[in-house]
């Protein structure tokens, strides 16, 4: 589905913040992208996303070169989940989720039946058909989180692309950002993720893009998290340990100590 080869990008005339960085994510995967603060995480998402243009390399949406596509073709199958934040406007929920469907609503033309019918579906199915018609303004960090991503769902993508998705979220409503991530790859969504937490990666992630200071590591996730690659790239020791639980196994990483 997402296909970046070689892909590097630097500010203005300054040194490359990435360079040389592959990797891909094909439809029924989650790809989790991890590092320090200030490695380019971030700004490798909107690079993919063509908010910045790559200084080197390429991206391709199934197959096809992204450099080259126009506007509405290369958004047709992609969706983008900012992170949960205040919204300056107190639209209902609803609405919230309408506005996944702006691309295909024609300038001039209001939403149809139809359209919130289906917002108020994955509402429901999120467990959120109670706040359908309360403003976001006045949504819990969690319920406001899950609304965003039904706005990226609402139009069918084939790659969804999130930044942070469980930051500032209790862990709770963490547990269930991560559950939904899981569904949806299990739906044939090729979905990717931006994020903080190794131990997250672990629990959802099928590959893992690891970015450091002097290069990359990409590949299945518990291949690229180790105790060894934390160490290297967070500069920390730390300790994986596994429990198992209803037939399923869960890691979590103990960070020791600073370097």
């Amino acid at each position: 589905m997402l296909k970046v080869t070689n892909a590097g990008f630097g500010y203005g005339n300054r040194p490359l913040l990435f360079s040389k960085v592959s990797f891909e994510v094909k439809a029924g995967e989650t790809l989790a992208i991890l590092g320090p603060n200030g490695i380019g995480k971030t700004t490798l998402l909107r690079c993919v996303m063509r908010f910045l243009a790559l200084k080197e390399g390429e991206i391709e949406i199934d197959g096809a070169g992204a450099k080259h596509m126009n506007q509405k073709r290369f958004w047709r199958d992609i969706s983008y989940v900012p992170q949960a934040k205040q919204l300056v406007f107190g639209y209902p929920a609803v609405d919230m989720v309408v506005m996944g469907l702006s691309q295909n609503i024609s300038i001039g033309r209001t939403p149809r039946r139809e359209d919130y019918d289906r917002a108020y579906a994955l509402l429901e199915k999120f467990g959120l058909g109670s706040i359908a018609n309360q403003s976001c303004n006045t949504l819990s960090g969690g319920q406001l989180q899950m609304v965003l991503i039904a706005r990226a769902l609402i139009k069918g993508p084939g790659l969804l692309i999130m930044d942070e998705p469980e930051s500032n979220l209790d862990m709770k409503n963490q547990l269930i950002v991560l559950n939904t991530i899981e569904r949806l790859a299990a739906s044939n969504l090729a979905v990717v993720i931006n994020t903080h937490y190794p131990e997250h990666a672990l629990r959802c992630a099928h590959k893992t893009l690891l970015m450091g200071k002097e290069g990359y590591l990409f590949g299945d996730t518990r291949e690229v998290i180790t105790e060894d690659h934390i160490r290297e790239y967070f500069e920390i020791d730390s300790q994986i340990k596994q429990i198992e639980k209803k037939g399923r196994r869960y890691d979590s990483i103990i960070p020791i100590d600073v370097l």
